[in-house]
């Protein structure tokens, strides 16, 4: 990263590819066209005598965060122990939040339980990672949402851990070629959601059409700052294609801005305690899966595990198989499984963050910013975490087509360089 600039330089930087991670291939689902909450549901039901699926996309009221896939992990893990019998022994694919939960679960009923996982490490795409001297930060998921109903926040308090608010309701806002009106931007958010419920009263349609038929109505400038909107508050709030993505998923599933508050030791503390006393073997990735009557016989290329029953964790695009790393199951999803599982969908959110040595850009209000570069969209949504942290450190996320174009395939070293550059442009923007 050559010093071309006058202001400092990061010290350090992570840089996230959920997209190209073989064993995520997305950062959290979303609804595709034709989707509700009844697919969700759908695919917490037993997919036949000896499996059930967990995860963050099986949850119809809370999908899309840590603490669903926590809850639906909890779920899975009561259904198989009301169904085995004595002396049952389970395996849990995955072990992410959800697989951690269920086998926390199982263990307490007093169940044998197995946690095989792919990755070298415990969490999925839960993951703190180190920027240098006593600084850790989570690249992947780092909010407990949702804070007044959520478990994972009350573990977080008995354990002691401190947490900071974020206001996701009432970001700053600041561009690269001027003022910003946020009230506008808001009621072109309020304007869309209106159109979206009219045009899907009777059938569903994509968040693109939507948008499309809301736009015609605007002056230029407020079809820019539509676009604008839509990028911030939905593109990012799913990562999906919008020409794929539900118009009513894309407004009607929960989301940020119930108390949300993150964890300045990020979510690794509580990956960590929710392990503790599990036998968990890391660098175990399944690959097939084969259920009947009589257990089940779980394969990689480290061998099999025989079993009599299995929760499989993993994320919904590796349940398809479309990609790499697919799994495998023998037999396959029953017919309601499958037609549920292809109106959900993984989309791309991707982080960079960076640590500095001392905060030089201007200070954001409430530690969150929406900021529209140009002449495309950048990294959009930021959060300082310098105050909870004590140490300079920013995280800044992209999603949809901009996070294809500066994450996908690109060397850590370039995208950091990338997200400083749009550090610095914001500061310049926010000192005019």
């Amino acid at each position: 990263m050559g010093d071309t600039l006058a202001e400092p330089l990061p010290i350090a930087w992570a840089v996230s590819h959920w997209a190209e991670d073989p064993w995520a291939r997305g950062s959290w689902s979303g609804l595709l066209v034709g989707g509700t909450a009844a697919d969700r549901a759908q695919l917490a039901e037993p997919a036949g005598d000896r499996l059930v699926l967990a995860g963050e996309a099986i949850h119809p009221a809370a999908p899309a965060m840590a603490h669903s896939a926590y809850e639906s992990g909890a779920a899975a893990a009561r259904v198989v122990d009301a169904l085995a019998g004595p002396g049952e022994r389970v395996v849990v694919v995955g072990a992410g939040i959800a697989g951690l939960a269920a086998a926390r679960g199982l263990a307490a009923a007093d169940r044998e339980v197995l946690v095989l996982e792919a990755r070298d490490r415990i969490g999925g795409r839960l993951h703190t990672v180190p920027l240098g001297a006593g600084v850790a930060a989570d690249l992947g998921g780092a909010w407990l949402q949702q804070y007044d109903v959520n478990p994972l926040a009350v573990l977080a308090a008995d354990a002691g851990l401190a947490t900071v608010p974020t206001d996701f309701r009432s970001p700053a806002m600041a561009a690269a070629d001027g003022p910003v009106d946020g009230g506008r931007l808001r009621g072109l958010l309020d304007g869309l959601e209106m159109t979206a419920q009219r045009l899907t009263t009777d059938a569903d349609c994509s968040l693109h059409d939507a948008v499309t038929a809301h736009a015609a109505g605007l002056s230029d400038e407020d079809r820019r700052g539509l676009d604008r909107a839509v990028e911030a508050a939905l593109i990012l709030e799913s990562g999906l294609d919008p020409r794929q993505a539900s118009a009513r998923g894309a407004f009607g599933e929960p989301g940020t801005g119930a108390g949300d508050r993150w964890l300045p030791g990020g979510y690794g503390q509580l990956v960590a305690l929710l392990a503790e006393g599990l036998t968990v073997r890391c660098e175990h990735p399944v690959r097939l899966i084969r259920h009947g009557q009589r257990g089940a016989d779980v394969t990689g290329p480290w061998g099999t595990q025989r079993c009599d029953r299995v929760i499989v964790t993993v994320p919904v695009a590796l349940l398809g198989g479309q990609c790499d790393h697919a799994l495998v199951m023998t037999p396959g999803l029953p017919r309601s499984h499958a037609r549920a599982l292809a109106r959900i969908g993984s989309g791309m959110v991707e982080k960079v963050l960076l640590r500095y040595p001392q905060r030089w850009w201007p200070a954001v209000p409430g530690g969150y910013l929406w900021w529209f570069d140009a002449p495309l969209p950048t990294w959009t949504e930021w959060a300082d975490l310098t105050d909870g942290l004590g140490e300079p450190v920013l995280a800044l996320l992209t999603a949809g087509a901009a996070a294809r174009r500066l994450h996908a395939g690109r060397p850590d070293q370039a995208v950091a360089a990338d997200a400083h550059a749009a550090v610095v442009r914001y500061a310049h923007a926010a000192s005019r």
